[in-house]
């Protein structure tokens, strides 16, 4: 594993992170990127603020058919609504549902433990040191 350059281990860790959460959430006939969506719209309401269609397309740099299907599946699964905006009533809010909350809610744990179990092998404090290294190389790109 040393010889391989940081990109490529960052690149496997990150790819065993999508699989690994992909299988936990089929559980709940949910994958990661319509879980992504469901965090957004989340931290958007905690903010007060909308979250539409265009905003999901900057936010994860989608094109418009591929946040279409995000969305339009999420709807047909019951998790979000499509509501007109108050403030332009040229787009369409999206909402949590209740049932959106609680899918989120079992995400977000099952989440956490997939981020324990990978971390089990090291110290607090490799972890706080894995997380400053991150963070440094996230604010730089």
């Amino acid at each position: 594993m040393e010889q391989l350059k940081i990109g490529k281990i960052l690149k496997i860790v990150s790819n065993y992170m999508e699989k690994d959460m992909n299988n936990c959430l089929s559980d709940y006939n949910i994958t990661r990127s319509q879980m992504g969506v469901l965090v957004y719209i989340q931290l958007t309401e905690c903010k007060g603020i909308e979250a539409n269609q265009v905003d999901i397309e900057k936010e994860f740099n989608l094109k418009n058919p591929t946040v279409t299907g995000l969305i339009n599946r999420l709807e047909e699964k019951g998790y979000i609504k499509r509501v007109r905006s108050d403030k332009d009533k040229r787009y369409n809010k999206l909402e949590l549902t209740e049932s959106g909350r609680e899918i989120l809610n079992k995400g977000k744990r099952k989440a956490q433990e997939n981020e324990e179990k990978l971390l089990k092998i090291l110290t607090d404090d490799e972890i706080k040191e894995l997380k400053r290294i991150l963070t440094k190389i996230v604010n730089n790109i």
